[in-house]
């Protein structure tokens, strides 16, 4: 009885990657895709250090989806070991999501600092939010967890049991800092500073119509103000399961095989879950932002067919003048 009910939840792990974890995996792909193409193609984001924030994070998300999860939920869904399929997979995977993760988390929470900035009614304050500033930061940000990122090349190499994509730590004083100090603490910290920043920015942007700032910058600020506030709503409703769940199969010692079946199952429900967080932000912009909508059709059907068009029609001219150029 027991080994059916393995079986079967084993199978109902592969069924959900392959029909729900997969097809959301691509429409996250997508989401960060179009998020970075909209955020490099509008002067008024490319001037935005809040903009520019978010375009970081979506790059972060958009390799951590391509170089990482991707291979975790074909994993699940095709029970490929990546161990004996690639060399170093452990170290390249760690050091890519240990990277990734939290600089997109840190970003994010920048992004809602820069706006509380922009938003205040001291200009001493205001100047920082800046676009030079919000380069340096970018710099130093990503120096810093890359760095983090690569501790974990280091000390994960083992593989973890509930699932043969992701590597667990060797060494348990590096397990204490993975559990307590990157997913119970980092992770949770940088959303929770964010959500703080984000209130507090909410208020400042009901007071921006009584101010003397030109409207196009007013219109941005409060724009930008409610995608980033969103935007971090649905990150700590999506990655909380994760953490929370990540955090017990770290400290989990029970190899019992119908538990860890069980665990196996709900590892894959909220990585599927934890897929939203780095991958949601396109959909949660044009979700809340009616203006962030019409940007988005500009540049995706507007600018992006018309060059499209332009690059169908050239060669064609092209081929002409030669063929009339050899007539002549």
């Amino acid at each position: 009885m027991s080994t059916e009910y393995i079986a079967s939840l084993y199978y109902a792990r592969m069924k959900f990657a392959l029909y729900v974890s997969i097809p959301i995996w691509f429409i996250c792909l997508f989401s960060e895709l179009f998020s970075i193409i909209v955020f490099l193609s509008l002067k008024t984001f490319r001037r935005s250090s809040c903009a520019f924030y978010l375009l970081i994070m979506s790059v972060f998300n958009l390799i951590r989806l391509v170089f990482s999860t991707s291979l975790v939920t074909i994993s699940m869904a095709f029970t490929i070991n990546w161990t004996s399929a690639i060399v170093f997979y452990c170290q390249i995977r760690n050091l890519i999501v240990a990277t990734c993760v939290i600089s997109a988390v840190t970003m994010l929470c920048l992004a809602i600092i820069d706006q509380y900035f922009a938003t205040c009614t001291r200009p001493r304050w205001q100047k920082w939010s800046n676009i030079k500033i919000a380069y340096r930061l970018t710099i130093i940000i990503s120096t810093i967890w890359t760095a983090n990122g690569v501790l974990y090349m280091i000390y994960l190499r083992q593989m973890s049991p509930i699932n043969t994509a992701v590597c667990i730590p060797v060494d348990p004083i590096f397990l204490q800092y993975h559990v307590y100090g990157y997913f119970l603490t980092l992770s949770n910290l940088f959303p929770l500073i964010a959500v703080i920043f984000g209130i507090l920015s909410y208020r400042n942007a009901r007071t921006l119509t009584t101010r003397t700032h030109p409207l196009v910058r007013r219109e941005l600020d409060k724009q930008l103000t409610v995608m980033v506030l969103v935007e971090i709503t649905v990150y700590v409703c999506t990655y909380l399961p994760y953490s929370i769940t990540s955090g017990f199969l770290q400290l989990n010692t029970n190899r019992d095989p119908v538990t860890l079946a069980q665990l196996n199952l709900i590892n894959a429900v909220t990585l599927t879950i934890n897929i939203l967080t780095n991958g949601s932000s396109f959909y949660t912009y044009i979700c809340v932002s009616q203006r962030f909508r019409r940007q988005a059709k500009y540049v995706l059907c507007d600018i992006c067919m018309n060059r499209f068009r332009q690059n169908r029609i050239e060669p064609d001219q092209v081929t002409n003048e030669i063929f009339l150029g050899n007539m002549l």
